[in-house]
């Protein structure tokens, strides 16, 4: 018995000392040496590092002096270092991160392996058969990691899910192929992604949802037909750890987005204020933007750190060693000696990556800046054949200068067949800034399609420009045709400079879906097919841009793209909201221009007449001569409030008898002459503003009291250059409503001279243009004056009709004189 104690003793005491004996020391280079390590479970996050090598995939020692590098400062890793005492403000700043609630902080940890997909706040399949496609950029390390597919997604009730699939693949490998069958709730499936499906760089994600209806057979009952795709639980997940820890400057491309679709870069500046810096950050900012170049970025400005990084998110702090030091325990001293570009953990967060930019000054740091943005930066003189449209289309846009032809296949349409009785499929096409072919031109799809011979007359192709009917093609006979280069017209009058998306769609009528009898919808024999040999051919376009025109700065960033000098950037005030929604607006625009747009920033507009600029602040820090400029009304001053604030208003009544008369409809004639305008309007297309001699003034635009933010744009007052402003009642508003405006779908709709934000569930307002100028952009010919002339004088109809019959006139004496000069001449 004493035997069989002492031995269990022994074997205790064993257990005990091998459970106390010291971790090993750590050499990996990416450890640190700051902090004793932690053993930690293999599937739980890693602890949070102080550095992280920006250089090789596999670290190697690191070298004695970092080597530069022929674009951009090597990006290097801290060695350890004393860290010296900081201020109480900056001992505060780190560890607002730190303290977090413990649900935030674990709801942060398990985000941090997530990679959401959907790059948009929402995502509705709808209808019969939808398709959605588009990339997601992976580092090297994620591609290698095994990792998992999230999908969440709930549809309609109709929908049957015996006969209705929902398809991904993933670089077109398929990934899910299952029934459509959650009504009830959202519902998620998790599968694997094979090995070696996901690779470094872009990967192409496919959503395809074949849908039919439960009971009904009807076309109009296919838009009953929808499948939601939750973007808050539609993700990668990754088995590796620190997947969201970057080592090179080109993994900032797969910031991705967050859970509503949104990226964003956190620029933290403890010298925000000093105006000596601003130049810097804007042009940082649009080289970030170039790099991440996705569908809904914003920026955000702060003098220290506010709260742990979210997914799509990358915090970056820029200034000098010693305006950083205090903030980052973990930086490398070779910043006080030279700039350096480099990642570390951000304080508090469980392995997520800040790009640190710093050096010894501001001219340093200036230089690294320009390094950074010399990588991303296009050309200004060279034409570019694609608008970039891969992170939310899948496939670029092509980008129109002239007259051309393409097919579908160029375009992302192949061959399909559809047994469905609502068909629908769209491509981009890319115009410039100075198109200017609204009035008169058209283009033309050449149809290669065919159709069975269940199809019967009634059935009819429609062709969609930008969300408006641009043509209709009816089917007049039945028993069935192939169609061979079928033409069909578009008029250009709804295409805008930037991207256009054009959607064909087919309703297909047939007798067995007006019996409708039990089990038909199932039927999925094909009823029409659409070939890639399709072509889309754009004419020759008169080229000749306008001024203002906000969705030519939308879409292209013209004209601020093509400047000889600066664009002078006026900011009310130099502080956080007015510096974020600068950054985004400068953002927006390089990404549409594929150019970053050197700016010289100012709090004086005295000298800025006579070029660009772009005005960013509220409406009580503009000047007087700005807004007269703009057109906006100056009571704007006054009765524009920020939200929440009471607005003053006269106690007397202002109500008077031409007010009711207004509100009446006036007297009998008046409704007369609406009555024949509508008639006009309805049957010829004709309406009383398009009988005109020329275009009238534009009036003064008062912003109504719910509006959070406008953009105007109009000419200077030399009319060389063009003036664009971002206006509020407030600081706050202004960086909301900026923030609101750079999702891609709200972005798209900048159009005319002024366009008024509200909030999120009202439609933007759009003051359309009557008066511009034009600003010449190609060499003149006799071909682009022609072109130029017939879209103005079919914008400008009665002053068409003075020249006709003024020709009528000179016709008509010219030919009695040549005929006085003819025949006989009697005399007496």
């Amino acid at each position: 018995m004493k035997n069989i104690l002492a031995a269990l003793v022994f074997v205790l005491s064993a257990g005990i000392a091998t459970a106390q004996a010291p971790a090993p020391f750590n050499m990996n280079p990416e450890g640190g040496s700051d902090a004793s390590p932690a053993v930690q479970p293999p599937v739980t996050a890693q602890p949070a590092q102080p550095a992280q090598p920006a250089t090789p995939a596999n670290p190697a020692p690191p070298p004695a002096a970092p080597a530069p590098a022929p674009i951009l400062p090597q990006l290097t890793q801290p060695a350890p270092q004393p860290v010296s005492p900081a201020t109480p403000a900056q001992q505060d700043a780190p560890r607002q991160a730190d303290q977090q609630k413990p649900e935030e902080a674990e709801a942060a940890k398990t985000a941090a392996g997530r990679r959401y997909l959907v790059p948009e706040k929402s995502l509705r399949l709808s209808g019969e058969s939808a398709r959605r496609s588009w990339s997601v950029y992976l580092t090297p390390e994620q591609a290698a990691s095994p990792a998992k597919l999230h999908l969440g997604y709930q549809n309609a009730i109709v929908v049957a899910p015996e006969i209705s699939r929902l398809n991904v693949t993933i670089n077109d490998v398929p990934i899910l192929d299952n029934p459509i069958a959650f009504t009830d709730q959202v519902g998620d499936q998790v599968v694997t992604v094979p090995a070696g499906t996901l690779k470094a760089g872009a990967n192409i994600i496919q959503l395809r949802a074949d849908q039919r209806h439960r009971t009904d057979c009807t076309i109009e009952s296919t838009f009953e037909l929808w499948t939601d795709i939750d973007p808050t639980r539609t993700y990668l997940s990754f088995e590796a750890p620190d997947m969201r820890r970057f080592s090179r400057l080109d993994d900032i491309r797969a910031l991705g987005v967050d859970p509503a679709g949104n990226t964003r870069f956190r620029l933290i500046v403890p010298a925000l204020d000093q105006l000596g810096s601003t130049d810097v950050l804007m042009r940082l900012a649009q080289g970030l933007a170039l790099m991440g170049n996705m569908p809904n970025q914003s920026f955000i400005f702060e003098k220290a750190p506010s709260a742990l990084p979210q997914p799509g998110e990358l915090p970056i702090f820029v200034g000098t060693h010693d305006e950083l030091q205090g903030l980052l325990p973990a930086l490398t001293s070779a910043a006080a000696n030279a700039a350096v570009a480099s990642f570390l953990d951000y304080p508090g967060s469980d392995g997520s990556s800040a790009l640190i930019l710093s050096g010894p000054t501001w001219p340093a740091l200036e230089g690294l800046v320009d390094s950074f943005v010399a990588s991303t930066n296009g050309s200004t003189t060279q034409r570019r054949d694609t608008l970039a449209t891969q992170s939310w289309r899948g496939v670029e846009t092509p980008f129109l200068f002239s007259k051309a032809q393409l097919d579908f296949s160029q375009l992302g349409i192949e061959s399909q067949e559809f047994g469905g009785r609502l068909f629908r499929t769209s491509f981009t096409i890319g115009v410039p800034a100075d198109f200017y072919a609204t009035a008169y031109g058209e283009a033309r799809i050449l149809l290669d399609a065919a159709y069975s011979g269940a199809v019967e007359p009634g059935s009819h192709i429609d062709v969609i420009v930008n969300g408006n009917l641009a043509s209709t093609v009816p089917v007049t006979s039945s028993g069935g045709a192939v169609l061979r280069h079928l033409p069909i017209k578009l008029t250009l009058r709804h295409f805008k400079p930037g991207v256009n998306t054009i959607t064909i769609e087919a309703s297909l009528r047939t007798e067995q879906d007006q019996v409708c009898a039990p089990g038909s919808t199932a039927d999925n024999k094909p009823r029409f097919a659409l070939f890639g040999t399709s072509q889309f051919r754009m004419p020759d376009f008169a080229r000749i841009a306008q001024v203002p025109n906000l969705a030519a700065t939308a879409g292209t960033g013209f004209p601020y793209r093509t400047s000889p000098n600066p664009v002078s950037l006026f900011l009310g005030r130099i502080e956080e909201n007015s510096l974020s929604a600068a950054a985004t607006f400068l953002g927006k625009m390089a990404v549409a221009s594929h150019h970053v747009i050197p700016v010289d920033v100012t709090i004086s507009a005295a000298r800025i007449a006579g070029s660009g600029a772009i005005f960013v602040g509220a409406v009580s820090e503009m000047p007087t001569n700005i807004l007269t400029q703009l057109n906006i009304d100056q009571e704007s001053r006054s009765s524009w409030s920020p939200a929440g604030t009471p607005t003053t208003t006269s106690s007397g009544s202002s109500v008077t008898l031409q007010d009711w008369q207004q509100l009446t409809g006036g007297n009998f004639f008046r409704r007369q002459f609406e009555a024949l305008s509508d008639w006009v309007k309805e049957n010829f297309d004709l309406s009383l503003s398009m009988l005109r001699f020329a275009p009238e003034a534009d009036e003064a635009y008062k912003p109504s009291k719910d509006a959070k933010m406008i953009i105007a744009q109009e000419s200077d007052p030399t009319d060389v250059g063009t003036w664009t402003a971002l206006i509020a009642p407030d600081s706050t508003s202004l960086a909301e409503g900026m923030q609101a405006l750079s999702s891609r779908q709200e972005w798209d709709k900048l159009a005319g001279r002024i366009i008024a934000y509200a909030g999120p569930d009202k439609e933007p307002e759009t003051v359309a243009v009557s008066r511009f100028r034009f600003m010449p952009t190609q060499p003149m010919s006799f071909e682009n004056i022609r072109l130029i002339a017939a879209n103005w004088l079919s914008d400008n109809i009665m002053s068409y009709a003075l020249l006709l019959g003024a020709g009528g006139i000179l016709l008509g004496l010219a030919t009695y004189g040549l005929l006085t000069l003819l025949g006989r001449r009697y005399e007496d």
